[in-house]
């Protein structure tokens, strides 16, 4: 019963923020986080342009707080806005804004679009980075175009737990077209990334104690 209800909270978690990812379209999107707390739920939007997300005399927040507590049945829904400092460091964002220039500047422009977006997170100091578009671009047949630059875990630990991820998609009458944003933030510890002490040192430090 205990594992039932986890399960049906955990679904419900992700209904909620799919809404909200659908609901703030092109608005520097990275995430959002659902708490519970005494006073009720709180919900944490990050965003790269939190006044987008606020609107004009905070309009945008009291109709999502009037949809989460009508359609998603929260009590008290508390939604907090975090802006995100780097926006060239979050995934989510880049594949946010590279499906807002497909769809403004067209499918013919997706290399110049790829390769520029690409170096600006390299630019915005990205141990590794790589973009991945997918889909019926720029011809009839289905293609997959990948831009990437520096050092990025493909397996393993890191690249499970320690590089960032992104996806958004476009849908076009002639098929959708994905994007794949991964990245090694510069301020992220990898395993592999250590000193190594001079043993010489180390041993005259013994000795003068």
């Amino acid at each position: 019963m205990i594992e039932r209800k986890i399960l049906e909270q955990k679904v419900k978690d992700y209904k909620i923020k799919e809404f909200i990812r659908d609901e703030l379209d092109n608005v520097g999107f990275s995430r959002a986080e659902i708490e519970k707390t005494p006073l009720g739920m709180k919900v944490t939007i990050h965003s790269s342009k939190p006044g987008l997300i606020v609107g004009k005399g905070g309009a945008n927040i009291k109709s999502l707080t009037r949809v989460l507590e009508e359609e998603f049945g929260l009590k008290n829904p508390q939604i907090e806005i975090e802006e995100i400092k780097e926006p060239e460091l979050d995934p989510q964002i880049i594949a946010e804004r590279i499906a807002y220039q497909l769809k403004r500047f067209g499918k013919s422009r997706f290399k110049a679009i790829g390769y520029k977006s690409l170096q600006r997170m390299m630019n915005a100091g990205a141990v590794g980075a790589e973009i991945t578009i997918s889909g019926r671009i720029p011809g009839k047949r289905h293609n997959t175009w990948r831009f990437k630059a520096g050092r990025l875990p493909k397996n393993g630990f890191v690249a499970d737990n320690l590089v960032g991820k992104g996806f958004e998609e476009i849908h076009w009458n002639q098929g959708s077209v994905g994007i794949k944003v991964a990245l090694l933030r510069p301020d992220v510890k990898t395993p592999d990334n250590f000193k190594l002490i001079n043993e010489v040192e180390v041993s005259n430090d013994n000795k003068e104690e």
